[in-house]
């Protein structure tokens, strides 16, 4: 069966582009589309990441694609981002575009605009990722995200987290010269043997990613790590600090997280992938903690839906208030 075969059934016609840019990162670029009367997004990969690869290169790069494009529309999870097909651009276009389900944000872009994210919102959202997790997991054998970061984490309007972009980091070639790095990835989320001279990709490289997520998110700042090595004061030699160590600035800053939480993020990031937790076991007490929350806290205010609407009307009463001030 040629490649075009393999798409056919996932090709959609009727899909209209409305000019909305959404955003671009490393791999592509996002934008709105309408396709039977509803808004979706559409997700390209950017053609100079291809376009100096060798025609064999090319078909190996069209194949991987086309496989991940299989892979994706076959998923269905709540914490999952929804792909519903690809089209072809009527311009040039080597590799058809993505069509998935239109979010409201990303995590990042949350995080950033809002500073004092209640706990139980963050609990909530991480505990969506990690069922989403989970999901990937379960499959046999297990989809492995291999760019779990707050970029690729994206919200409803009612903040039920998904995760995004499966495969794309896949897709291009390792090496390819318009990328930043060898290794797929978001270099503060990525596991220490993913960066080795033969990385290796397995379940437990997204649980350390999901240990970096959990600092970034109840943090509300990037888990930027320190450096590889640091002098010992005492010998004046170089040591080698693990992953923990190098993030362990962050780790102290947990304040107001459930106690467990600290503790799960150091085993998430564990240097040895066999000893990271599983997972479902991370996912089972990521709801313990939600749960445990939500009784500390049951002011509704607390709750993710209504954070939202209290958000919501607070922000519509500074633009009033604001457009007031420029009125008078």
């Amino acid at each position: 069966m040629m490649d075009s075969d393999r798409l056919q059934h996932l090709y959609l016609t009727g899909v209209r582009k409305n000019g909305v840019n959404i955003g671009s990162g490393a791999f592509g670029r996002v934008f709105e589309i309408e396709f039977c009367g509803e808004l979706y997004a559409a997700k390209e990969i950017h053609q100079t990441l291809i376009e100096e690869v060798t025609p064999e290169e090319f078909q190996s790069v069209k194949r991987m694609f086309i496989e991940e494009c299989h892979r994706s529309s076959a998923l269905g999870h709540h914490n999952v981002v929804r792909v519903l097909g690809v089209y072809i651009s009527g311009r040039e276009s080597r590799l058809p575009i993505l069509v998935m389900e239109r979010m409201q944000e990303s995590l990042t872009s949350l995080v950033e605009k809002y500073p004092n994210i209640p706990m139980c919102v963050k609990l909530s959202m991480l505990l969506d990722v990690s069922r989403g997790l989970w999901y990937l997991h379960s499959h046999d054998p297990p989809i492995v995200h291999r760019d779990l970061s707050p970029n690729n984490i994206l919200l409803t309007s009612q903040f039920v987290a998904k995760i995004s972009d499966l495969g794309v980091a896949k897709v291009i070639p390792a090496g390819s010269r318009k990328t930043k790095s060898r290794a797929p990835g978001t270099v503060h989320f990525m596991a220490p043997e993913a960066l080795t001279e033969i990385p290796k990709y397995g379940s437990p490289l997204d649980v350390f990613s999901y240990g970096a997520l959990i600092l970034h998110v109840v943090n509300q700042e990037w888990p930027e790590p320190l450096h590889y090595v640091m002098i010992d004061p005492n010998t004046g030699r170089r040591v080698a600090l693990s992953e923990v160590e190098r993030r362990q600035g962050h780790v102290e800053q947990m304040t107001g997280a459930p106690a467990d939480l600290r503790c799960l993020v150091e085993q998430c990031l564990d240097d040895d992938p066999s000893r990271r937790p599983p997972i479902s076991g991370v996912s089972d007490r990521m709801k313990r903690m939600k749960e445990a929350e939500n009784v500390r806290c049951p002011d509704v205010t607390m709750n993710p839906i209504t954070w939202q609407a209290t958000k919501m009307l607070k922000d519509t009463m500074l633009s009033k208030l604001i457009r007031g001030y420029i009125l008078s």
